[in-house]
């Protein structure tokens, strides 16, 4: 069965009233360029701000006054059950799209208008056709529908047995004006009782049906589709059109082998189409490739990024030189093959040649004696700083640290002229000022390995949080070579940064009681959705009755329980949740004896650090359902002796997949990666993306529901305003401006990430225990290295202040 399509009107003797802003007056047209359509008569969007508008806001197309292949998907889209504005914003989305570049309805536009709108223009242009065929098409689309039945659940089930029944009948058996009939008489056959409302459904259902069938048979006939030979004037923006001549592309068959020649980033040879409007462009070509042609994506140009592999090994510095060899025969020796040596000017740290006079080994801030890193010269001594990140295997930062380091050493080399040991607080000043406006001559966009001579240290000028990072990095480094004995001062400590004063955490990001509630709510519903009885309360006589497999949905809503609880109860980190084991779990002690209840589970946390987390019998409980979950579908997929059931009830992670792990080509094969614990295990983006998920599909399920109220209300009120109705223009002001904070609360929620869950857990360790002891306990279950970090949380919330405000002269004076 189908949902109902959009609500409009048609008169009771059958002819056609449509809209009166569009000029309906059908001309015979060749297959020439069509006309373009006159000037909107919708109300002008709010002015944007002087100036080029950003590439992606530009219109991509033009708007033809031809019925298009959009038009008719459209259309049948409502037919088939999408709301109108689902079914605009799915087949418009090339061509209406707000200031962020996604699909939007266009300000001013009613959606239900442009449906009568199409469907009375189609009706008429077949009218006028002097097909009997067409004309017959449209008599059907002309023809009303019965209305749907109110009760989803009853229309559902209705539509089960309808297409039970319609599967198991002859081809052709009954003509689609008979099947209505020939469906009753099979329920009154069988004894199924069913309401008129229902035997309506069924008589609604085929003449959709009829319709969309009608609605394919005018597309072919009526449809204005793009040919080959097409100017790309006629169907793209001027703005597009002009880039695409510019590069001799004047037709779409030119544009199509362009860009399957040109491959993925084909955008980049045409100035002013960026990827947004270029993934536009491919979408419309890829609608209409019937007619154009596809877009050969099988060459080189097409294939993904592979990782650049570089020859330079970490650390390791190149050869000052290169090695000379003689070649068989000759007395003239020559370089042999390709190497890597040592370059001045820009280069990597590995490649880095540094001149004698600039290597610190008599440096004006070196430590005249032994050093702890028996570095001779600052290149040594940097290498061994970075080394020690190395050794402890954080790669990582390793990364991050070299990259700096080496901007900050191509730096001194090439503008300051100045070693590292003898950079001063003018030097530092100086490389400050450098990082706000980065010459050209040290940024390049090109991928290329370290080695390439066009590598260059700086991708683009980086904000004041990135300038920040950078002078933070070698104030780091020159303190460690300060320890070391290998400087006598700090020079990048008595900077003053700007961005650095801002603030590290924003712990307003938590859940408040209400957000609370909100969730236990929706996990309520969804529990009773998908209900399945405990195993554990069967009765004995059925223990050898095979168990149903547990419905999917079912076991992702107790695992997303699961970690929703583990996450508020514990203060966890992502991280620290994907790679925990309830094998590191045991039994807590509490006054001296162990509880029954309560565990005790054993993370390894930021630097490498491990603490304790406590797990209440509640969670324990649902990491016992969960992991039945998974048993249970690994053995009815993979048999009861499959080698990763073994593997998950050796390795235990505490948030394990669901899903099938992949098939292997070689069946024989015993994969080692499916049979490890961090295999079984859900990984940080697994975690992140199920909850970011739960929270915004829900919250902006919500949201569009207030958004629709608003626009309703919006319209009652300009109605009002026009009818002078002071007191209803007044009363929907104001519930209008209750919606608009109702939205806010749904927006915000929309936004819940994980760390909002640590967040709120650390809040509340504080409100229960708000002395010292308190900040302590919470930076030890929080896993902070400073207590200071901890100590950000104790600082009042808005909603805190407002509270205390209360109790200070409530009454006034």
């Amino acid at each position: 069965m189908h949902d109902e399509p959009a609500e409009h009107s048609t008169p009771p003797n059958g002819t056609v009233m449509l809209p009166e802003a569009p000029d309906l007056t059908v001309i015979k047209r060749g297959r020439g360029r069509p006309r373009k359509s006159a000037a909107p008569t919708t109300p002008k969007a709010p002015a944007g701000p002087p100036g080029r508008p950003v590439g992606f806001r530009v219109a991509t197309f033009n708007t033809l006054n031809e019925l298009t292949l959009e038009d008719f998907s459209f259309v049948r889209g409502v037919f088939n059950g999408l709301s109108a504005q689902d079914s605009f914003l799915r087949f418009y989305a090339n061509i209406h799209f707000d200031q962020r570049g996604n699909p939007v309805i266009p300000h001013g536009l009613t959606i239900n208008a442009r449906f009568d709108y199409l469907e009375g223009r189609i009706q008429q242009a077949a009218n006028l056709s002097e097909d009997k065929s067409l004309q017959r098409a449209a008599k059907v689309l002309n023809t009303p529908l019965p209305s749907a039945m109110a009760d989803k659940d009853e229309r559902d089930n209705l539509e089960a047995i309808y297409q039970r029944w319609y599967e198991n009948l002859p081809e052709d058996q009954f003509t689609e004006k008979e099947l209505p009939e020939a469906f009753q008489a099979y329920l009154v056959d069988n004894d199924i009782k069913v309401s008129v409302e229902q035997t309506q459904e069924v008589s609604r259902s085929t003449l959709i049906d009829s319709k969309v069938k009608a609605l394919n048979e005018l597309q072919t006939v009526l449809a204005y589709l793009p040919r080959p030979d097409a100017k790309t004037s006629i169907w793209l923006a001027a703005s597009v059109h002009k880039a695409l001549a510019d590069a001799n592309i004047l037709d779409l068959r030119q544009l199509v082998r362009f860009i399957s020649f040109a491959g993925r980033n084909w955008y980049r040879q045409i100035g002013r189409i960026g990827p947004v409007r270029a993934k536009r462009i491919e979408a419309w070509l890829g609608d209409h490739a019937a007619t154009l042609g596809h877009i050969n994506r099988s060459g080189a140009a097409w294939r993904p990024y592979k990782p650049l592999k570089t020859a330079l090994v970490p650390l390791e510095r190149a050869p000052e030189i290169a090695k000379l060899e003689y070649a068989e025969g000759s007395k003239v020796a020559a370089v042999a093959g390709e190497q890597l040596i040592q370059r001045e000017g820009i280069a990597p740290l590995e490649m880095l040649r540094v001149p004698v006079a600039l290597d610190g080994s008599k440096g004006m801030f070196r430590n005249t004696g032994p050093n702890h890193w028996g570095a001779h010269n600052d290149m040594e001594a940097i290498r061994l700083w970075l080394g020690t990140y190395l050794t402890a295997k954080k790669k990582r930062t390793f990364e991050a640290y070299r990259r700096e380091v080496e901007r900050f050493y191509v730096w001194c080399l090439c503008e300051a002229q100045v070693a590292i040991s003898s950079v001063s607080v003018a030097h530092a000043m100086g490389y400050q000022l450098f990082l706000r406006a980065i010459p050209a001559a040290y940024i390049s966009t090109a991928r290329v390995t370290r080695e390439d001579p066009r590598w260059r240290p700086w991708r683009g000028q980086i904000d004041q949080r990135n300038q920040a990072y950078a002078l933070t990095v070698i104030k780091v480094m020159m303190e460690a070579l300060l320890k070391g004995a290998y400087l006598t001062g700090n020079p990048m400590a008595s900077l003053k940064s700007e961005a650095t004063v801002e603030r590290s955490m924003d712990t307003s990001r938590s859940l408040n009681q209400s957000d609370v509630d909100w969730v236990r709510d929706l996990l309520v519903r969804s529990a009773a959705r998908y209900s399945q009885p405990d195993p554990d309360e069967a009765d004995d006589e059925d223990d050898d009755i095979e168990a149903p497999s547990p419905a999917l949905p079912g076991a992702r809503t107790r695992r997303l329980k699961l970690i929703l609880n583990v996450l508020l109860t514990t203060g966890m980190r992502l991280e620290e949740l994907a790679h925990a084991s309830i094998k590191h779990m045991q039994p807590a002690e509490v006054d001296g004896e162990t509880s029954p209840n309560e565990f005790s589970l054993r993370v390894v946390g930021k630097g490498k650090k491990v603490r304790s987390v406590q797990i209440s019998s509640t969670v324990y409980q649902l990491i016992n359902e969960h992991h039945r979950d998974v048993e249970t579908a690994i053995a009815l997929r993979e048999g009861e002796a499959s080698p990763r059931l073994l593997a998950f009830r050796i390795e235990r992670p505490m948030v394990a997949v669901l899903e099938s792990a992949p098939a292997s080509k070689d069946k024989t094969a015993k994969s080692t990666q499916a049979t490890t614990g961090r295999a079984l295990a859900l990984s940080t983006q697994g975690l992140y993306k199920t909850l970011k998920g739960f929270f915004k599909t829900n919250a902006l399920r919500e949201l569009r529901r207030i958004r629709a109220s608003r626009q309703m209300l919006a319209a009652r009120q300009a109605t009002a305003g026009q009818a002078s109705l002071a007191e209803e223009f007044a009363k929907l002001a104001s519930e209008i401006r209750a919606l608009d904070t109702e939205a806010k609360v749904w927006l915000r929620r929309s936004k819940f990430t994980t760390h909002w869950l640590r967040h709120t857990f650390a809040k509340e360790v504080l409100r229960v225990n708000p002395n010292d002891a308190g900040l302590k306990m919470a930076q030890e279950m929080l896993g902070h290295a400073s207590i200071a970090t901890t100590g950000i949380y104790l600082k009042q919330d808005e909603s805190a202040k407002v509270k205390a405000a209360r109790l200070i002269f409530p009454t006034g004076i």
